[in-house]
């Protein structure tokens, strides 16, 4: 298995993340793939015309294109508790959290790429609209976690935790400890997965 893999990518580390909780690490050959809104990657539309990471190509030669699909593949080839459940209230109690989690990560990544237009180009309405519903979001989060040590640990929590983590890597001015005390908590157990220590983001990229 191929995917194609970036140290800063929120959605490539959710699929790392799965693969070490789930054993399957060592089975995956990651390629360093810068994506960019503005650039065209070959490489990476070489394998998915979406051209946007994660990316992993099949042993068979299916393409995977999305966070999602992929965790969901290798939640398929393991035996032991899955990161997705099959189906049942369950399934959907965990999707209902991971669509919360992952659609603050799309925010997020909405946010900075405006941010990062020049000011004269820059829509305030659209960062302003973002931080907003990037805290609802997050006091969303921060009154489920009221539940997490009573669930196991699967693809929304996992979700929520790189949200975190991507909050302090990329909107260190964002305070989100003050006003959300229980995930605040909870994110020192997440920090201290071995699944997450193995997949921390490191800012080592030139693009």
């Amino acid at each position: 298995m191929k995917l194609h893999w970036s140290s800063r990518s929120p959605y490539v580390r959710k699929v790392m993340v799965v693969a070490h909780e789930t054993g399957l690490d060592k089975k995956i050959a990651t390629v360093r793939s810068a994506a960019s809104r503005t650039r065209i990657n070959p490489d990476i539309v070489k394998d998915s015309p979406v051209g946007r990471i994660p990316v992993m190509v099949l042993d068979e030669g299916i393409v995977l294109t999305g966070s999602f699909a992929i965790c969901d593949f290798l939640d398929s080839l393991h035996d032991n508790r899955k990161m997705i459940p099959a189906d049942g209230p369950s399934r959907w109690r965990e999707l209902e959290l991971h669509g919360v989690a992952d659609g603050t990560l799309d925010l997020l990544l909405s946010w900075r790429g405006e941010k990062m237009k020049p000011k004269a180009q820059r829509s305030e309405a659209l960062c302003e609209s973002c931080a907003a519903r990037v805290q609802n979001c997050l006091r969303w989060l921060d009154q489920r976690a009221r539940e997490f040590d009573s669930q196991d640990y699967r693809i929304g929590q996992i979700t929520t935790g790189i949200v975190l983590d991507y909050l302090d890597f990329r909107f260190a001015e964002i305070n989100w400890r003050a006003e959300c005390s229980i995930l605040c908590e909870w994110h020192q157990v997440f920090a201290a997965r071995p699944s997450s220590k193995a997949t921390e983001i490191v800012d080592d990229e030139l693009s």
